[in-house]
């Protein structure tokens, strides 16, 4: 007995159906059960520095609240851009994410003439910690507050220097923002990294310069430089003495002032939603941790969570702010 073509067809567009149907529920199965693998969070810049401690304090967190094996791995090069780019290239899957700062996910990408990258090329996931900068002097520096300092500036414009780890780094643009909203004129001395520059700070060879609070706290603590103000709008519990420039500053047009670093987590361009909720919620999860304050804390920085929609519009402020600061001081990248 033969079968008529017209059933034929039938039975070809039901099998057709399922096949597409059972195609689809693959990823969708992948995103329920996620993560059924190890987890790879990218850092880009050397094992040991202050990103790279940050990223194995979460990846510990995130081991625990994600319930799966989260290791990092270190590609350093080009200031944190090659790390970026291997996170940018990676499979939208949730097994290749990035830590990112406010220097590769911000600052680079204004500063070259050809960007690298940009926002649109990585998937917000979840805001980790800021990460505090404090402006130091030498104690035999002719002022002795962040008043003082500015009032200084203002009476001997070009004659004071000021250094950082180099150009455009954000211990640079911190100091050119200042200039640029209180309206006073420091030289720029940049090193080839912040210890040497802060090396000269304590020797008396130049006089101020914004570090981080990680690597100038036991200078401080020891007398070697004096801390003159903070570069956020809070007071840290590290510092409890030391005021803020938005405080000490507001006469001198920097009230709000915030030049303050952070890390945060990103995938790359189409990350599914349903993975970048989990992420969010292990992200929340693994900061509440005690060890991992400890661990920031070591660091000069604070748990600081955003969810991904809110980290996306604070991203659009931190464009602009930098954006003002780059402009300001004309530095670039070839």
């Amino acid at each position: 007995m033969s079968s008529s073509p017209s059933r034929f067809r039938s039975l070809f567009e039901v099998f057709a159906l399922a096949f597409v149907l059972s195609s689809l529920a693959v990823p969708a199965l992948a995103q329920s059960d996620y993560p059924n693998k190890p987890v790879r969070i990218i850092v880009g810049f050397p094992p040991g520095g202050g990103t790279d401690i940050l990223a194995r304090a979460l990846a510990q967190g995130l081991n625990t609240t994600l319930g799966q094996s989260v290791t990092v791995e270190n590609r350093a090069g080009a200031g944190g851009v090659v790390g970026s780019q291997a996170v940018k290239d990676a499979a939208p899957d949730g097994y290749t994410l990035l830590v990112g700062s406010t220097s590769t996910q911000v600052v680079a990408p204004l500063l070259f003439a050809k960007p690298p990258f940009g926002a649109a090329d990585f998937t917000p996931v979840a805001h980790a910690a800021g990460v505090d900068i404090v402006l130091v002097s030498n104690p035999s520096a002719p002022f002795g507050d962040f008043k003082a300092f500015i009032q200084y500036a203002r009476a001997n414009p070009g004659k004071l220097d000021y250094g950082s780890g180099g150009n455009g780094v954000t211990n640079h643009l911190a100091m050119e923002l200042v200039k640029a909203r209180a309206g006073v004129f420091l030289v720029h001395i940049p090193y080839r990294g912040s210890a040497p520059a802060l090396q000269d700070v304590m020797g008396g060879r130049l006089p101020v310069m914004f570090d981080s609070v990680a690597s100038s706290l036991p200078q401080i603590r020891a007398g070697r430089v004096k801390a003159l103000a903070l570069a956020k709008t809070t007071r840290s519990d590290l510092l409890p003495g030391v005021p803020t420039i938005s405080e000490a500053g507001r006469e001198f047009n920097l009230g709000g002032f915030d030049a303050s670093g952070w890390v945060a987590l990103y995938g790359p361009r189409g990350l599914p939603a349903a993975i970048v909720k989990r992420l969010e919620a292990a992200t929340e999860q693994a900061l509440k941790s005690p060890d991992i304050a400890t661990r920031f804390a070591s660091q000069g920085a604070a748990p600081r969570f955003m969810d991904a929609a809110a980290m996306s519009k604070y991203e659009l402020e931190e464009v602009a702010k930098w954006g003002e600061a780059i402009r300001y001081s004309g530095a670039k990248q070839d």
